[in-house]
């Protein structure tokens, strides 16, 4: 049986938390106002073998105890998770720290309700011998909060189900070539400060809409392309681009009309 924090273990450490994503800088709320499950329980220490930051020394017990838990919006936990060469377990311990000290607050009786919604939103996904096709809490999937799937092979591939932009051959290609664009305007920029990070544009896509893009149903698609567009044209490269008149990026119908 899989070890789960308590519930007297989150109801704290969402208090601490001050409904916010601990990630330096991030707004998000663990929590919606309208009571949506924004925010995810993450593991500084992965609590199995093979995830980010294992430690074999530590126990269960240890594992899933208030001091390797940190609450984070599902995006930067992408982040730390991919990431670990950069956010290492000392590195997140101190991030934990600094955010409760300037978002913690005393808990609240209602802190209980939200620490249930917490632990129900910790999902175990097995993998296992799988022939098919899988979608995982997608738009017009089935939904399940334990998914066993065991499988010999070395990779699963998780396709998006109808109706969304990742099943939509064209509409899929154009974000693409968007995130591609971008890419290579942003990454022109000699005065960035820090290395550039090619997957951040995807990870802020998924933290605005709270999906990955593929996953986001189809009338969502020119609300994303219209973000890609605006985020080009506000790249240094994108605005001398423009001033000389030159086109920053192929509109959909000339990307369709280009692509043939």
């Amino acid at each position: 049986m899989t070890v789960q924090p308590t519930e007297r273990t989150i109801k704290r450490l969402f208090a601490l938390s001050g409904n916010l994503c601990g990630f330096p800088g991030c707004q998000l709320p663990i929590i919606e106002s309208a009571g949506t499950v924004t925010g995810e329980i993450c593991h500084i220490r992965a609590r199995s073998a093979g995830g980010p930051r294992y430690d074999v020394a530590q126990s269960d017990t240890e594992r899933n105890g208030f001091d390797n838990l940190i609450l984070l919006c599902r995006a930067h936990h992408k982040v730390i998770d991919s990431q670990i060469d950069i956010y290492s377990a000392d590195v997140l311990q101190e991030m934990k720290a600094v955010h409760e000290s300037a978002a913690g607050r005393p808990e609240r009786a209602t802190d209980s309700v939200i620490a249930k919604m917490l632990l129900n939103d910790l999902q175990h996904i097995e993998i296992t011998d799988n022939a098919g096709n899988i979608a995982i809490n997608s738009p017009g999937a089935i939904q399940a909060h334990t998914v066993n799937v065991r499988t010999s092979r070395r990779r699963v591939a998780v396709n998006p189900p109808p109706g969304t932009i990742g099943a939509d051959q064209q509409q899929s290609r154009y974000v693409q070539y968007l995130i591609k664009r971008y890419n290579e305007y942003a990454s022109a920029d000699k005065t960035r400060a820090t290395r550039f990070n090619y997957g951040v544009i995807s990870t802020n896509i998924e933290g605005r809409y709270k999906a990955p893009w593929k996953l986001l149903s189809s009338a969502k698609f020119d609300e994303v392309c219209e973000y890609l567009q605006q985020r080009i044209s506000k790249t240094i490269l994108g605005k001398v681009n423009a001033s000389k008149g030159h086109g920053v990026f192929s509109t959909y119908a000339e990307f369709l009309t280009k692509s043939g």
